[in-house]
């Protein structure tokens, strides 16, 4: 047997193998490179001017509003500049109708939409959205004496709703399949948390922000409300939309939120306007 001729086709293989590895190696990089966000003119914008700009519609308590000085203030105010300071940058808001906001990304004018908005899965084309900061969907609220009513045992139930209301239309849906299970519409969410109050009611079905805001005010009255439960099939949440061309904005964004929600700001912040942790 020829040892060094076996010997040399062992170097040949092994040459041409690290060749096909390192071959592969550098394809796959150029792939992973290709698929980073290389180009976003609004980071780039906020790079430069140390500025990020907020469409908000400033009619929206107590998400945001204006004062009599024309200064923003509010829930999404709060979370707009600290989101800004882990950025690195400033936050300025631009007061525009509800309508309106999606088009200020697409005409390159503001850099992002903080604003209780709710997904538009037809305008996908356009705008990116963040992960829910906020769920303002329909939840349960009973008094806080009761053990809790379970959406799953609402046997011989009554529970108020604002007539018309999504709590409404779901308290009927729930009744043509729940035994005993009766409806009390009321003028608005208000008198339906009061009817609950007042034992009228077992519960209520009501948005989340009116919920918040009722329940924390609670400590004085005789028989306080509680939220027991959200609602999945009703969920609402609220997101925040960049522009499709702005990947590196939408990332950082997300990062941002991720780091207020993880170290406890966002419970903060809910504390501060709306009395105690929004779910």
């Amino acid at each position: 047997m020829n040892y060094k001729n076996l010997n040399s086709k062992f170097q040949n293989l092994f040459a041409k193998r690290t060749l096909l590895l390192c071959s592969l190696f550098i394809v796959s990089l150029f792939i992973i490179w290709s698929l980073l966000p290389t180009e976003d003119p609004a980071w780039s914008r906020i790079q430069q001017t140390k500025t990020i700009t907020f469409a908000t519609d400033a009619t929206f308590p107590p998400f945001a509003s204006l004062d009599e000085k024309g200064n923003f203030f509010g829930f999404d105010i709060d979370l707009g500049n600290e989101l800004a300071k882990r950025l690195g940058v400033k936050a300025e808001f631009e007061a525009v109708s509800y309508d309106g906001l999606l088009g200020t990304l697409i005409v390159n004018r503001d850099d992002a939409v903080l604003s209780a908005f709710v997904i538009q899965p037809e305008r996908s084309k356009d705008v990116s959205y963040t992960p829910s900061y906020f769920n303002a969907g329909i939840v349960l609220v009973t008094r806080v004496e009761q053990d809790g009513i379970l959406l799953n045992n609402l046997t011989n139930k009554t529970l108020s709703a604002e007539y018309g209301s999504e709590g409404d239309a779901l308290i009927r849906k729930w009744g043509r399949v729940t035994v005993g299970l009766k409806a009390l519409p009321m003028k608005d969410s208000i008198e339906a948390m009061l009817a609950v109050e007042s034992g009228k009611a077992d519960g209520a079905l009501v948005d989340a922000v009116s919920a918040y805001q009722y329940v924390s005010r609670g400590e004085s009255r005789a028989r306080p409300l509680k939220i027991s439960a959200s609602v999945p099939e009703a969920d609402a949440p609220y997101v925040m939309a960049v522009s499709v061309k702005s990947p590196i904005l939408l990332r950082e964004l997300t990062k941002a939120l991720d780091e207020i929600k993880n170290d406890g700001t966002m419970s903060q912040l809910r504390v501060k306007w709306f009395g105690e942790a929004a779910r």
